[in-house]
């Protein structure tokens, strides 16, 4: 019989070594089975505890964007990892019969893997070199240390330590350069994207996955040093343009020339009231108020029936609390060295006043108004209060550059018991006051306005009013004889985007309620005696105080001190303007600002 066809003795028997090398085969395929859920349970620890980590330092902004994306990701990661686990569980455990074990390849990470925390790190040399105007150069370098640690943590230490345990030392470790750049690069997407307490998961989840799946792509098939070079230039690039791209705006160059100042002299005033500054945040006029469908008419009148004169047509040359009112105490355009020198107390109004004998006050609702060069009141409000880097770290960490993000932030009992009380208290020398109120206050600027945004301000218009009542009643009660100036600094930022338009809106889309929703004021003065008319000659803000000196001196050559009244920062309403009143591109070219002729 012919046997050809029959096979040997022993074929299709595995030799023992090929019987070794079938069960190393049949292991290493289980222990990367086991290796896969692993980065999906650190992913998930990682951000659980980053969303405890918020929790605890930021108990106050509970709903932030850092800590709303983190709370969505761990809960999705985790139903995630426990279903690839389940998988395994079923497939290995119960199909296949097996015990689990896995390969404790132990995967080595370098010395030079430390180069990578430089991309996490260059969103946070960005956010130092842009607030250098509050920023101490060992405020500077805590905050680059605490990132640093912080990359250090999630890319180097974590990935170390779980890598002994776990294997998937690599992996890890790009996971953490992934998850640290993602948090630190979310205060960029809040303001680009104009995310205020939630951003969009789709985005952020899209930039987490592209960073990881790229430096994994260039540290295991390119070359680790590939990417080392390539998050080496980004760092380095990026501060260059920072560096580069700095127009000199904090410049502590201080102009040597004031009108004010050079047409006062060393006179001294005819006249020496207490003289009451009260700004109530983002106030306007009622012709303002009812385009936002708010009828304000009844304060208004409340204060002509206490003698207060209005000045409807008033506007600002700048938008914002800082370059209002520092512009507004310097009586001039320059901000003369840091933009919170006006603001601190060491303007040109209050330095005039205190060689007139006067007692200054600053009664300012947060610390912001003195970041940066100190308190020069003779007397001013102050609580415990953060620093300008751990400001900047709280941003960071939250996601987000929000308004309401504060170096103080007082209790409004706090605030009004302590101006209330100084305003109820005597002194032999006369006094200038400058309180500002942080009601009503504007919109939360991230952007994209809230859909209850208006309503809101009409709620916190409320208790400015009720504050304003307060505050006046107050004061001529206890000293009826007082020059009390009450003034909105800006708009409410109620239009449009609810932000600045520039990069968003043509000029052509810019009406005149957009332009008066940001450089709008509200001003109003009680004098005290009759003669001021020949004095109150009040286009901007910024022209009070050369109109209050001239009423002072009784010399109306002082009003010669009047500011060029073109509004500045004209990106904020896309390049439209206010010259001398009237608006200059835009829906409403040619015409007033105020069509209210009162």
């Amino acid at each position: 019989m012919d046997r050809s066809g029959d096979s040997t003795p022993g074929a299709g028997i595995p030799t023992p070594r090929e019987k070794e090398t079938l069960i190393l085969q049949a292991y290493i395929l289980k222990a990367k089975w086991v290796r896969v859920p692993i980065p999906f349970v650190v992913f998930t620890l990682y951000f659980a505890s980053f969303s405890r980590f918020l929790s605890w330092l930021l108990p106050e902004y509970a709903v932030n964007v850092n800590a709303v994306f983190a709370h969505s990701v761990w809960n999705f990661s985790l139903l995630l990892a426990a279903s690839i686990y389940l998988i395994y569980f079923l497939f290995f455990k119960v199909i296949k019969g097996n015990k689990l074990r896995s390969e404790n390849g132990l995967e080595k990470i370098f010395v030079s893997d430390f180069f990578l925390i430089l991309l996490p790190l260059t969103p946070i040399v960005q956010y130092i070199l842009n607030n250098q105007d509050m920023l101490s150069l060992l405020g500077s370098l805590y905050v680059l240390a605490v990132f640093a640690f912080f990359s250090v943590i999630f890319i180097i230490l974590f990935p170390t330590l779980l890598g002994i345990i776990f294997g998937s030392t690599k992996t890890l470790m790009i996971l953490g350069l992934a998850f640290t750049s993602t948090i630190t690069n979310m205060a960029s997407f809040s303001a680009e994207f104009h995310w205020f307490a939630a951003g969009s998961l789709m985005i952020q989840l899209a930039f987490f996955i592209a960073i990881f799946l790229i430096s994994s792509i260039l540290y295991n098939l390119v070359g680790r040093k590939c990417l080392y070079i390539i998050v080496a230039i980004c760092f380095f690039t990026n501060s260059a343009f920072q560096l580069a791209s700095d127009d000199g705006s904090n410049s502590t160059l201080i102009s040597t020339g004031n009108k004010l100042a050079e047409l006062v002299c060393s006179r001294d005033p005819l006249s020496t009231p207490n003289i009451y500054l009260l700004i109530y945040d983002s106030y306007v006029i009622n012709e303002t108020m009812l385009e936002y469908g708010i009828d304000n008419r009844a304060q208004e009148e409340y204060l002509r029936t206490l003698g207060f004169k209005l000045y409807p047509h008033t506007y600002s040359i700048g938008a914002t609390s800082i370059s209002t009112m520092s512009r507004t105490l310097n009586a001039f355009t320059e901000y003369y060295g840091s933009n919170n020198r006006g603001t601190s107390g060491d303007g040109i109004t209050q330095n005039l006043l205190k060689s007139f004998g006067y007692e200054t006050y600053g009664i300012l609702y947060h610390d912001s108004f003195y970041q940066g060069v100190g308190s020069s009141y003779d007397f001013s409000f102050s609580i415990e209060s953060l620093f300008p880097h751990q400001v900047l770290m709280k941003a960071i960490f939250m996601g987000e550059f929000r308004f309401d993000v504060w170096f103080g932030k007082p209790s409004d009992e706090q605030f009004i018991g302590y101006k209330l009380g100084i305003f109820k208290s005597a002194s032999n020398k006369p006094r200038f006051v400058y309180m500002h109120s942080r009601v009503p206050g504007h919109s939360q600027n991230s952007g994209t306005c809230l859909p209850n945004e208006t309503q809101l301000f009409k709620e916190r218009l409320i208790k400015a009013n009720n504050e304003m009542k307060r505050d006046i009643e107050t004061i001529t009660q206890i000293d009826p004889r007082a020059l009390i100036i009450v003034a909105g600094d800006h708009g409410p930022y109620l239009t449009k985007n609810c932000h600045v338009t520039g990069r968003h809106y043509d000029i052509s889309e810019i009406s005149r309620l957009d332009i008066q929703d940001r450089y709008g004021t509200f001003l109003a003065i009680k004098w005290p005696t009759e003669d001021f008319s020949k004095y109150d000659n009040i286009t901007v803000l910024q022209d009070l105080f050369p109109a209050i000196f001239a009423y002072l001196f009784k010399d109306d050559k002082l009003l010669e001190a009047k500011v060029a009244s073109t509004t500045l920062e004209v990106h904020k309403i896309s390049g439209a303007s206010v010259i001398n009143g009237i608006i200059y591109g835009g829906i409403n070219d040619g015409e007033p600002l105020f069509l209210d002729q009162r």
